[in-house]
């Protein structure tokens, strides 16, 4: 329990300083590229995530789950073998990834990106996904064995050459055009994914320095390989579904405004003000409760492998007790607080009204990381699967259907308060 609290301290005051870095890193990005640009940069990281999903291949989940597992029963050469396996995978994976958006750049950039920016920015994607996903995995495996901090000096490192270097190539490329600006941030991020992996690498190879064999496993790497895939193949799917449909349904907010007789130019800025700002500001606490709730994937697993089924139950109530107090906290304090937080940060009293109409959903999005976790952890991913994938779904339809009729009100109504 002591570890436990100690990685979650770690991991939230890591993750809040990352996500106020962030939320201030984009307003400057903001005024210097404009709303619209920031509408298309905003659909080209929707991309780039759905590239981080197919490379990445659940291999994070399986580290965390099966090195928890080795972990609880002393099997350190088992950690050994099980990690070094996922590090492969996902690097293989990840050059999967990279090869597709490089055969598929010009569909890309057509159908998703509005033909705004050239192929130079899918070639940077390609080039950073398989550093992504072997970070990923590795972060899965600080996680399993509650060394969290390793994962957040190479993240720290990562954010700090992030917000330096893109700075840096703004204000080289952006007088060249627009198009150069996103460029420059996608190639910002490149540079600071190839760090982190570096970062976390060495981390891990000085980690894995201190495992000695209490026992030899007599398995071989097909048994490994087996339970690797038994854990991310369900995962992935859920992950390739989910995120493919959350790029589907960021592609078409601003189809969908066109449709609703507003220009490409300004459905993109509105696009870029709900989903780049206002959002920013709404999910902004789920960087805590993402932070502490992937913890508790190995401690659930841990107590699943050991059968402590009243430990689980006592831990759930507890945990769900505190969750549901701290969303309805946060949606309240976002509704009253969105004049503030949007002059603040912004200085734009707009993105009030959409932070006021968008705070219940705080409630949810909070719940439902907690819960996804918890039923990670219990083995229970293939439930996880299908409730994500009807949750994205009905999402797209919704947009789909209700966007180009109703259009995006003022919300005079929440100016009364």
């Amino acid at each position: 329990m002591k570890a436990f609290l100690m990685n979650s301290f770690i991991v939230t005051a890591s993750s809040i300083i990352f996500r106020v870095l962030a939320i201030f890193f984009n307003s400057y990005i903001t005024q210097k590229i404009g709303k619209e640009m920031l509408g298309i940069f905003n659909l080209v990281m929707s991309v780039y995530l759905f590239g981080i999903t197919l490379g990445s291949f659940g291999i994070n989940f399986a580290v965390t789950r099966l090195v928890s597992e080795e972990l609880a029963i002393g099997n350190q050469e088992g950690i050994r073998k099980i990690t070094k396996r996922c590090i492969l995978i996902s690097f293989l994976c990840g050059i999967i990834a990279s090869s597709l958006f490089f055969l598929f750049s010009d569909l890309i950039i057509e159908k998703c990106l509005h033909n705004k920016v050239s192929k130079n920015v899918i070639y940077t994607i390609c080039l950073a996904l398989p550093f992504i996903s072997m970070s990923s995995a590795i972060s899965g495996y600080f996680v399993a064995i509650r060394r969290v901090y390793k994962s957040t000096i190479a993240q720290f490192f990562e954010q700090i050459i992030k917000i330096v270097i893109t700075a840096f190539f703004l204000g080289l490329f952006l007088p060249n055009g627009l198009e150069y600006a996103c460029f420059s941030l996608v190639l910002g991020d490149l540079i600071s994914e190839l760090v982190s992996f570096i970062c976390n690498y060495a981390l891990y190879r000085h980690d894995s320095k201190i495992y000695k064999t209490s026992y030899t496993t007599h398995h071989r790497l097909s048994y490994f390989n087996k339970k690797i895939f038994k854990i991310s193949v369900p995962v992935a799917i859920t992950s390739f579904i989910r995120s493919g449909l959350s790029t589907l349904k960021q592609i078409i907010i601003p189809l969908s405004f066109e449709k609703n007789k507003i220009a490409c130019s300004n459905a993109l800025s509105i696009y870029g003000e709900i989903n780049g700002m206002a959002m920013p500001i709404v999910i902004f606490p789920n960087v805590i409760f993402s932070s502490i709730s992937s913890l508790f994937v190995p401690e659930f697993a841990t107590y699943n492998t050991q059968n402590r089924y009243k430990t689980i139950r006592k831990v759930t109530s507890i945990i769900f007790i505190i969750s549901i107090s701290i969303c309805i906290l946060t949606s309240i304090f976002l509704f009253f607080m969105a004049d503030k937080l949007g002059q603040w940060i912004y200085r734009d009293s707009n993105i009030s009204n959409y932070i006021k109409i968008l705070s219940p959903l705080a409630i949810f999005i909070l719940l439902d990381c907690v819960i996804d976790n918890i039923l990670k952890g219990l083995d229970a991913q293939n439930t996880v699967m299908i409730i994500n994938i009807l949750d994205t779904f009905a999402d797209v339809l919704l947009i789909y259907t209700l966007v180009p009729a109703l259009g995006i009100p003022r919300l005079y109504y929440f100016d009364l308060f």
